[in-house]
């Protein structure tokens, strides 16, 4: 599958703490998006496995006066959902200070939903590992582009109940390992609900929103 270019406005460099300058290939939208820390790497991949999300855009320069001097700030990403844009400064607790606020502050103020809807601060407290080992998860099968897995996962959905278990899901498109992995990708695409704080297991109990209405 080909796989565009990252749309940042500056080249990541290695921070401090954390420092892990890498890229991630996202198998929905098929391009290639930057991170610098660990920490970025992890909110990134949650925030492109969520159902609601449209694109992501790393990097993202927003410009801003302060004390009469022109500047920029790069917010590490910037999500587009149906009902409007979020940008998000990912930063760990402890490097989160007033002039971070103020900056995001005064770009609110100035550029307003020309450049987000809203403007954020994402640390590891608003992650967890689970959230994150289900993200790494759902990318790496969905990066298989089995398209026709997909579908006929989506085909067995609709007669199973509206909360359904994976293991069952996977027994009744008789796919096997292939049906589980395709199954897991279609949580993104929103036909599969996960519960929060439950890993995706065998085991676990999911919300089919394909579920025919007799069936819920």
């Amino acid at each position: 599958m080909d796989v565009e270019d990252s749309v940042a406005n500056r080249v990541p460099r290695p921070r401090k703490r954390g420092s892990k300058v890498g890229a991630v290939v996202d198998p929905f939208r098929r391009r290639s998006i930057w991170f610098e820390s660990d920490l970025e790497e992890s909110a990134l991949v949650v925030l492109l496995t969520l159902a609601e999300t449209l694109e992501i855009r790393e990097q993202q320069k927003a410009e801003y006066i302060q004390h009469g001097k022109k500047r920029k700030h790069y917010f590490d990403f910037v999500q587009r959902q149906a009902s409007g844009r979020i940008a998000y400064a990912v930063k760990y607790e402890q490097d989160v200070d007033d002039d971070l606020r103020e900056t995001l502050r005064l770009i609110s103020e100035q550029q307003g939903d020309r450049f987000a809807d809203e403007f954020r601060i994402l640390t590891e407290k608003d992650l967890t590992l689970t959230q994150i080992e289900n993200a790494r998860e759902i990318l790496a099968y969905a990066s298989d582009f089995d398209f026709e897995g997909q579908a006929l996962v989506t085909a067995a959905l609709q007669g199973l109940p509206a909360r359904v278990l994976l293991a069952d899901v996977v027994r009744e498109t008789g796919l096997g390992e292939r049906g589980r992995r395709a199954a897991v990708a279609l949580v993104q695409k929103g036909l599969l609900k996960v519960p929060a704080n439950v890993r995706l297991a065998d085991n676990a109990l999911l919300v089919n929103r394909a579920a025919r209405e007799g069936r819920r």
